[in-house]
């Protein structure tokens, strides 16, 4: 397939993915899978398109590390291994079935630790796929324009369906009271909703600063705003960010809410950080601490409502990041296993009901993947982020450097948001996290060649 081919298939999955509940259950979450994994498969047959980017070795061989890990934990191993390595599994397969098979695997559950581990080769099946494609600028455009459009247009539907009630899913069928009073698209959790447009809201912002050429050295004040009296194109990327803002606020999420403001903060702070005097950045640094107290602050009181009456008090966050820290100390190196997050947390919770994940994408990490696996991990997240920016610092273009800031952000966001929630496993969010940041490596080399970091 041709790479404009490309392009229109993966604009259509960009639409789709969060069509219906953010691809979660039923078929919706295994033909979200195979839709992604055979776009990828289909940009990988093209062969590879010379690429290069900071630290790539170091990433390359954390993430064959991470997956070495994960596959680990599914060999069968004889249970004196076991009881040196791992002496929770045994301690656990010993009280559930009152006997001890000859081998197990290091997970408690394999089944779910190999289908999350098909997961993760899908999720980075797809990275490397869009990280191999020879983007061109435009192309990059107009995919995160294409994601921005699709949030102002859930937004918008979840607008439509709040001033109807929410008393029907889609509008006109499904019967729906979850949540009646807060803004939701077609991503069935408010929280989970709102982390979707948390992602979008910066990459809107800096296809807006792009437009406005504010990183641009060689125009002054006046023939922007000449420039912007005449760009009609520019209204709708006015209101895309503040449609997006408007629904973040609208769904109830109180952690949503105050990462909104600790995005615009960040934005501003990384826009204006790298071109002031020394005197002037100690002030900002002083704004910009009060103003994320204040973020903080506002986000928790426009809450309030929803930690009075909802489900925090029956079945509090704490409870369940205390509950899995207990099985993070009792599997230490090597974790319950990948995906057994569900089904290990019934030996620790008291909760009558299924508590599926952790409330805090780190805590469930650390008991699923023990500290072994959970540092490889977030190194390898962590070394992509830094590369991409290291690579922003020294970019001096003006389209590209406020995109990238806006996926920066959108990374910050994302990162602080998994403190209180679980909205990456959501293939709908995780989907468009991976292919921004992929498209964000993309961006920060387009007509630039970063040797590397060896050289």
């Amino acid at each position: 397939m041709k790479p404009k081919g490309l392009r229109f298939f993966l604009q259509a999955l960009v639409i789709l993915s969060p069509l219906p509940f953010g691809s979660m259950g039923g078929i919706w979450e295994p033909l979200c899978f195979l839709l992604f994994v055979v776009f990828a498969l289909l940009a990988l047959r093209r062969g590879e398109a010379p690429f290069t980017f900071l630290y790539q070795r170091p990433a390359r061989l954390l993430a064959l590390a991470f997956f070495l890990l994960v596959a680990f934990q599914l060999l069968p191993l004889p249970l004196f291994v076991l009881r040196w390595i791992s002496p929770g599994v045994p301690r656990v397969l010993e009280s559930v079935s009152g006997s001890l098979p000859a081998f197990h695997s290091l997970s408690l559950v394999p089944g779910e630790t190999a289908l999350a581990l098909a997961r993760f080769l899908a999720y980075a099946l797809f990275f490397f796929a869009v990280l191999r494609l020879e983007w061109e600028k435009k192309d990059i455009f107009i995919l995160l324009g294409t994601a921005v459009a699709s949030g102002a247009a859930q937004a918008l539907f979840g607008l439509l369906k709040l001033g109807q009630g929410n008393k029907m899913f889609f509008l006109f069928f499904l019967e729906d009271d979850h949540a009646p009073g807060f803004l939701r698209g077609t991503i069935y959790n408010a929280d989970h909703f709102a982390f979707y447009l948390e992602l979008l809201f910066p990459i809107a912002l800096g296809l807006l600063f792009a437009r406005l050429h504010l990183f641009d050295p060689g125009e002054n004040l006046r023939e922007r705003v000449l420039n912007v009296a005449q760009d009609r194109a520019i209204i709708p990327l006015f209101l895309a960010p503040v449609a997006l803002a408007a629904a973040v606020y609208l769904s109830g999420c109180r952690a949503g809410i105050a990462v909104l403001g600790l995005s615009v903060l960040f934005f501003a702070q990384m826009s204006v950080y790298l071109r002031v005097s020394f005197s002037v950045r100690r002030h900002l640094r002083l704004v910009f601490i009060l103003g994320t107290l204040l973020a903080v602050f506002v986000g928790l009181q426009s809450t309030l409502d929803k930690f009075l009456h909802g489900s925090y008090i029956e079945a509090s966050r704490w409870d369940y990041w205390a509950n899995a820290l207990a099985m993070f100390r009792d599997f230490p190196l090597f974790g319950t296993g990948l995906g057994s997050f569900r089904y290990a947390y019934f030996l620790y919770g008291r909760e009558a009901g299924l508590v599926a994940h952790a409330h805090n994408e780190y805590v469930e990490s650390l008991s699923d993947l023990g500290i072994v696996a959970f540092i490889v991990l977030f190194a390898l997240l962590a070394v992509l982020v830094f590369s991409l920016l290291r690579m922003w610092i020294a970019r001096r273009h003006p389209e590209v450097k406020p995109v990238v800031l806006g996926i920066l952000t959108a990374v910050f966001a994302a990162s602080f948001h998994s403190i209180f929630d679980f909205s990456l496993r959501v293939p709908a969010n995780a989907f468009l996290f991976l292919m921004l940041l992929a498209l964000g490596l993309k961006l920060a080399t387009h007509g630039r060649i970063f040797a590397d970091e060896k050289e």
